[in-house]
């Protein structure tokens, strides 16, 4: 239990990885636990709430309306009154839903019409962006071309200074597609994290991370009792 207990976090740590995630940046949470994924989200809602930054949540696919019925039998009430949603797909909606998109094959419609959405649902405004469900839209891409249309656009997004972004993914789910897109995305992103259960706790391993250069940690442990005790 030694190394664990050393790298046991706080919430201060959590406070200190997130605020050292910057405007302008993207941070992928690579998921392969069994519940990092709830667990994250509800910290991210958490932390947004507290500093008072408003939140866009894509939903591919009812990717977030299914962490939230987690939410639910997990007995956690994150704040969602800051929270709007853009659903992308799906039939199931869950907080305020801001807009609508139908799923184009197309990946170049898709995202002219998704920044069409962002930009009239949150204006000027600063906000935390999270997208849930990342693995289900490039599941759909029929080739690596569309694939490379995504990954550019997240390019061209790097310094948008008024969207703090996380992209939250199910790594095994990706991680078994015919071509793995994560070597792309992670050479995209300017912070990777990883998410992996260790015994009864949840393992975050810092890949690509300011957090790593400020704090000199590689990685950390958390207990989820904490986490949801936090909050």
């Amino acid at each position: 239990m030694g190394v664990e207990l050393r790298g046991l976090a706080s919430k201060d740590d959590v406070i200190s990885m997130f605020n050292s995630v910057r405007f302008g940046g993207l941070t992928l949470m690579e998921n392969y636990s069994t519940i990092g994924a709830e667990l994250a989200l509800y910290a991210l809602l958490n932390y947004a709430y507290e500093r008072g930054f408003p939140v866009l949540v894509e939903d591919i696919f009812d990717a977030f309306a299914g962490y939230v019925r987690h939410f639910d039998v997990m007995g956690l009430t994150p704040p969602m009154e800051h929270v709007g949603v853009l659903k992308i797909g799906g039939v199931d909606e869950v907080g305020h839903v801001v807009d609508k998109i139908q799923f184009e094959a197309d990946p170049a419609l898709y995202l002219q019409k998704k920044e069409r959405a962002i930009a009239k649902a949150m204006g000027d405004d600063r906000y935390v962006y999270i997208v849930t469900g990342f693995e289900r839209l490039l599941g759909f891409q029929r080739d690596v071309k569309g694939v490379y249309v995504i990954v550019n656009h997240l390019r061209e997004n790097l310094g948008n200074d008024r969207r703090m972004s996380f992209n939250i993914i199910e790594g095994n789910v990706i991680r078994g597609f015919p071509t793995n897109p994560l070597p792309l995305l992670e050479g995209v992103a300017t912070s990777v994290i990883e998410l992996h259960d260790h015994g009864d706790m949840l393992r975050l391993r810092f890949r690509k991370s300011i957090f790593t250069f400020l704090e000199g940690r590689n990685e950390v442990f958390l207990q989820p009792a904490d986490v949801v005790g936090w909050w």
